[in-house]
């Protein structure tokens, strides 16, 4: 089991991005039915995922674009490391089951 689900559960982090993304938008002066409207997700999807943390994935990212949050979506799982072209030609594949 990884350490963040004894720290927080996918609900709870849920919860948080939606927190995150409602302060946002009150930051920028949007009102719901606004961002509905700019970003073309449906107001009672907003309202749904700002208290529930519920939303698909399409509707999170066209909500995060229309913040101008879309950055960090974008390099969720991204790693950290480049790969030079001398790693790649040294990189043996491993087959079959250990």
């Amino acid at each position: 089991m990884a350490l963040t689900h004894i720290l927080y559960s996918p609900g709870e982090i849920a919860l948080r991005i939606a927190g995150n993304a409602k302060r946002l938008r009150l930051r920028k002066n949007l009102s719901r039915r606004t961002l509905a409207q700019k970003s073309g997700v449906p107001e009672s999807n907003i309202k749904r995922f700002e208290t529930t943390g519920k939303i698909p994935l399409d509707g999170l990212f066209l909500i995060a674009t229309c913040l101008q949050a879309e950055e960090p979506l974008m390099n969720l799982f991204a790693s950290d490391q480049s790969l030079m072209l001398q790693d790649l030609k040294n990189y043996e594949r491993v087959r079959g089951r250990k």
